[in-house]
């Protein structure tokens, strides 16, 4: 960002082709078009390009933390295969043996040899937390992307106001090219 310059500013600058600085200072002296509808609707367009701008980081900031999301959802997926996969002897948390009659019914019944927990019904709902935080990330993407859309919308919008500040004033009807009211003398 220019010294100077604001973040719109400089999104305007790469929209008309203006330097930044230029955009700023238009903005700031009224350009040549100091109208006070037209100052009112570049004070509105400007606003709308601020919560534009704050709807937009907020979707993203949903975006990444769904993506975070989903990634720890998978590696919980990948733990829980891999622990799957082990036959412990012992219990992990105090070492305590597990018993032949565990494994039996592990193998039989689908008990867990530690906890004894019904492990087929843990298996059925293993990929329910990845599907929702699928879901929650293609939300939050869409989100995202209509934010953005938004931002985008509202940042032409200051930008075809500042390129109507940029452009002199044109001639009332009565007056001369120069700009001042014809008459006598």
């Amino acid at each position: 960002m220019s010294a100077g310059t604001s973040l719109l500013h400089d999104r305007i600058s790469a929209i008309t082709g203006m330097a930044a600085e230029t955009v700023a200072h238009l903005l700031v002296s009224g350009g040549n078009s100091p109208s006070a509808p037209l100052r009112r609707r570049i004070d509105d367009a400007e606003r709308d390009w601020e919560r534009s701008e704050q709807a937009h980081r907020a979707a993203r900031q949903r975006r990444q933390a769904d993506e975070r999301a989903l990634n720890d959802t998978r590696e919980n997926g990948v733990a829980r295969v891999l622990f799957h996969g082990l036959e412990p002897h012992s219990c992990p948390r105090c070492d305590a043996p597990i018993s032949e009659q565990r494994r039996r019914a592990e193998r039989e019944q689908h008990r867990c040899a530690v906890c004894t927990s019904d492990v087929s019904a843990a298996a059925r709902e293993s990929d329910e937390p990845e599907i929702a935080a699928r879901l929650r990330l293609a939300a939050s993407e869409a989100a995202e992307a209509a934010a953005l859309a938004g931002l985008r919308r509202a940042e032409v919008a200051v930008a075809e106001l500042v390129a109507e500040l940029a452009e002199p004033p044109r001639p009332r009807n009565g007056d001369n090219p120069t700009g001042s009211p014809l008459g006598p003398p």
